[in-house]
């Protein structure tokens, strides 16, 4: 291999290693909290906002009691969570299983737009909630049996 060859290698292997760096620079790690945890929080008054990130439709037939329906996309805008307040933890939730992707998802977004203290439910999230026997809200036209994709 000729010394334009070296050069060309080298330079390619030093972009790659750029672009995966800053790759995980751009992540942010999202810390969890459990079912158990959230629920000593809510037991003992603390202040916590609850953001269910499920569709729109999944969250008015079943969520945990007291939580807000913020449904996953792209990219959270300002608008979007002007409501959220700034002071207190937040606390997000899906049913993705042990990556958590989509409440870990929205969890980074707030965090990138200005909310430092965000957690997300770690797995089994909602699903060990209902199976704790922790308060859910139940859409008064189905049952949970009906209602709960959670099982």
């Amino acid at each position: 291999m000729g010394r334009r060859h070296h050069v060309a290698l080298v330079l390619a292997l030093g972009t790659l290693l750029l672009m995966m760096g800053a790759r995980a620079a751009a992540q942010v790690d999202i810390p969890r909290i459990t079912i158990h945890e959230l629920k000593v929080m809510i037991d003992r008054g603390e202040s916590v906002m609850i953001l269910d990130t499920h569709p729109k439709a999944i969250f008015e037939k079943v969520h945990i009691k007291g939580a807000v329906s913020l449904p996953w996309k792209a990219r959270i805008t300002i608008q979007d969570v002007s409501s959220l307040p700034r002071d207190k933890p937040i606390v997000t939730y899906c049913t993705c299983g042990s990556g958590d992707s989509t409440s870990a998802n929205v969890a980074e977004q707030l965090m990138r737009l200005g909310f430092s203290d965000v957690k997300v439910l770690a797995d089994p999230s909602i699903k060990g909630w209902k199976e704790a026997g922790y308060p859910l809200e139940v859409s008064a036209l189905e049952g949970l049996d009906a209602a709960c994709p959670f099982e």
